[in-house]
């Protein structure tokens, strides 16, 4: 288990840099359907395989279409080359002094205590995972998840109004 920790570790963390490097906004897109592939590996080591199946329907298939929809409607290679003001510099590496800060202080101060709750993995097993994330979803997280779907659907009618204006 610990050596796929790391084969999925080192897939997530290079598919992340390529989506960030890449020049073409297809091959950036491609390498973050690899990237969610690596995460969904993940959720698999961490028995939570319903988890894994939603990531991979979800984001590395539903999402990824639309935003390969949108790369393609909006004709992104033909834009020209956009220069990077001094002040976006300047935010980017102030957010990555941050970023690598917080990374050195969980590494340093951080436990390594498992996480504790009332679900033990037998009972997980016994009930199932997918029973207990919608008794959490329609229970206790009732109010945000109705929000986001409410902020779903506005965001399909503004996406229908969108592209009704312009054709």
């Amino acid at each position: 288990m610990e050596a796929l920790f790391y084969v999925f570790s080192i897939i997530t963390i290079f598919s992340a840099l390529m989506v960030i490097t890449m020049k073409n906004p297809l091959t950036s897109a491609l390498y973050l359907v690899l990237c969610f592939f690596a995460l969904a590996g993940f959720y698999v080591i961490l028995d939570m395989q319903f988890l894994a199946a939603m990531q991979v329907l979800v984001y590395a298939g539903a999402i990824m279409v639309l935003v390969v929809l949108v790369i393609m409607l909006l004709n992104l290679s033909k834009i020209k080359k956009i220069k990077a003001d001094l002040h976006q510099i300047f935010i980017a590496v102030i957010i990555l002094i941050i970023l690598f800060a917080e990374i050195v202080l969980y590494i340093t101060k951080g436990s390594l205590k498992k996480p504790t709750g009332i679900y033990t993995r037998a009972l997980i097993n016994k009930v199932g995972n997918t029973q207990i994330i919608g008794e959490f979803l329609f229970t206790k997280y009732i109010f945000p998840f109705e929000v986001a779907s409410i902020l779903l659907l506005v965001a399909i009618i503004g996406a229908y109004l969108f592209a009704k204006k312009k054709y």
